[in-house]
């Protein structure tokens, strides 16, 4: 891939009205000189190599989406851990919200079970030895998910794929339905929101993620079309329909629960696995804002 060239020794190619062409690629020049740029066709970001590393020139430091959050966890930002420290019953991981998206009043700690921390991946939660329920509570927070419409899950997670197994849940006794983001191998995925829309439940066969290895996942609820999308490492792999529910979508009135990570919101079907951050809008992520995602964050989970 040439660079371009400008000026006398130009092809005559480069001169355009109202734009310029910049060299197109999947990958990173090698031997590159600091300066140089071009534009990178899988993630759709313009790239400079700065004299060190390539950088994506169009990417902000403010790295995954923020329109829309109402809860922003991420274990990275947990303190008080050393790497392969074991996390108890009753442990709180307020540490790891970040309180300028989420309600205040917001609290998540272990409820039920045990975990591992890892610092590996800039920090994440190990359940392949341990597993429990992380509960998300809070007056605030319950409010907040009580009145979305439209909805966006973003988790960064791995399963070791031996059954069904709970990502992000708001599902079961005690809990409005509202949502229930699973893990199954004999659906690849599977969805249950049954409180908040009647008979939205079921599988989805699409092999779009690996056993034992890390995948972001989007689960994206439009009140618009009343649709149901699902996004793996930044790509749409499937939808359903759930229709509209007379415009509500997934609001619930007066619900007053949080939610569960890594198990149902009533603690059945723990994950086996290990879970990275995790976020939630009150909008629909458009598909852009879900591939931003996958490329702010890939790197820091090897891929």
């Amino acid at each position: 891939m040439a660079p371009i060239i400008v000026g006398s020794g130009g092809t005559g190619f480069e001169g355009k009205s109202d734009r310029i062409g910049l060299p197109v690629g999947t990958s990173d020049p090698t031997s590159p000189s600091a300066g140089e740029i071009y534009f990178n066709s899988s993630t759709n970001k313009v790239r400079q190599y700065n004299g060190t590393a390539w950088a994506d020139l169009t990417s902000s430091s403010s790295g995954y989406t923020k329109s829309g959050l109402i809860f922003d966890w991420d274990p990275s930002r947990l303190t008080g851990f050393s790497d392969g420290a074991s996390i108890a019953n009753s442990t709180s991981l307020s540490t790891g919200i970040n309180t300028t998206f989420t309600s205040s009043g917001t609290s998540i700690a272990v409820n039920g079970g045990s975990f591992n921390y890892q610092t590996e991946q800039g920090g994440h939660i190990d359940a392949t030895t341990n597993t429990g329920r992380i509960s998300v509570t809070g007056s605030n927070i319950a409010s907040a998910l009580d009145s979305c419409s439209s909805m966006t899950i973003t988790c960064w997670f791995q399963s070791n794929s031996a059954g069904r197994q709970v990502l992000v849940s708001r599902f079961g006794t005690g809990f409005p339905d509202q949502f229930n983001h699973i893990v199954d191998p004999n659906g690849d995925f599977h969805y249950n929101s049954s409180g908040a829309i009647a008979g939205t439940s079921g599988n989805l066969d699409t092999n779009a993620w690996s056993t034992n290895t890390w995948a972001l996942s989007h689960w994206v609820y439009s009140v618009s079309d009343g649709i149901a999308r699902w996004y793996v490492n930044g790509s749409q792999i499937t939808t359903v329909s759930f229709g509209t529910d007379s415009g509500s979508g997934l609001a619930v009135s007066g619900a007053g629960a949080g939610f569960a990570i890594a198990s149902r919101g009533d603690d059945i079907e723990r994950l086996t696995g290990r879970i990275g951050p995790i976020r939630i809008h009150n909008i629909a992520l458009s598909a852009s804002q879900c591939s931003d995602d996958w490329n702010a964050e890939r790197s820091r989970f090897g891929l």
